[in-house]
């Protein structure tokens, strides 16, 4: 019951457990960050089975919406519902956790990225955002709710926004595929660098922040281009929502930086 007030209440306890729980958040933020680029590394252009029925636009943009509410949803319940027992879980298994998320990332992605049925497609979605929904509720339990609803209401003007742009100029950001994934590369080795030294600097969550909002209107124009499909709807909501999370973490960051 504790972590859920301190969850509801925004209360860090004492010098020593905030400057702790900024580590662990920075360490959260680090990793989702490095498995993104990992993901998007390995997403390729996707062609419908021959079985697989051919949707209109409409619907085919309905489902991707419908994919992502549903992975906020799954988050939002390990965050509200079940915070106790995923942080109890977490605290004894943590090796395990990590495994699971890294493995359900790789599992899923393949399994989306080869499916030939939607049934087959959710499958591999869920196996992506369950593993990642318990890895990030302690960094969701760290801070207080306001926080997080603030970032997600930010989150989803910014994702409007990255969206219509991309309908309107889908050829810049396909163009600039190329210089996002190098400078979330230069990115992630900056933070390593700075965590090796010990050292932390909130320019590196606007400069990301800028990065997935690219992603975000980048991976858009694509979905647009992919064959209309339920499946690959699924797939293409997986790395928006990869997109979603990350910059929902940097939101997040910068905002509870400036409430304290």
């Amino acid at each position: 019951m504790a972590e859920m007030n301190n969850y509801f209440n925004g209360n860090y306890g004492t010098a020593e457990e905030a400057a702790e729980q900024e580590k662990q958040q920075k360490m959260t933020a680090d990793v989702l960050t490095a498995s993104s680029g990992m993901m998007h590394a390995n997403f390729g252009s996707y062609v419908a089975g021959s079985g697989e029925r051919i949707i209109s636009g409409e619907k085919f943009n309905t489902y991707i919406g419908l994919m992502l509410l549903y992975g906020f949803a799954v988050n939002a319940i390990l965050c509200f519902v079940l915070t106790d027992w995923v942080l109890a879980f977490m605290e004894k298994r943590l090796i395990l956790v990590i495994v699971m998320y890294f493995g359900g990332l790789l599992i899923g992605s393949a399994i989306c990225n080869r499916a030939k049925s939607a049934v087959v497609g959710f499958i591999g979605y869920n196996i992506i955002i369950l593993p990642m929904g318990i890895f990030l509720t302690p960094f969701f339990a760290s801070v207080g709710f306001e926080t997080v609803r603030y970032a997600f209401c930010v989150m989803g003007v910014c994702m409007l926004l990255m969206i219509g742009l991309a309908q309107v100029y889908p050829s810049f950001f396909k163009s600039i595929g190329r210089m996002l994934f190098t400078c979330l590369i230069i990115g992630i080795i900056g933070e390593v660098i700075m965590w090796c030294v010990n050292l932390s600097s909130g320019i590196l969550d606007f400069i990301f922040i800028g990065i997935f909002l690219g992603y975000i209107g980048l991976d858009w124009a694509r979905a647009q281009e992919e064959e209309k499909t339920v499946n690959s709807a699924i797939r293409c909501a997986y790395m928006i929502y990869v997109d979603l999370i990350n910059l929902l973490i940097r939101l997040i960051r910068i905002i509870a930086k400036n409430r304290d």
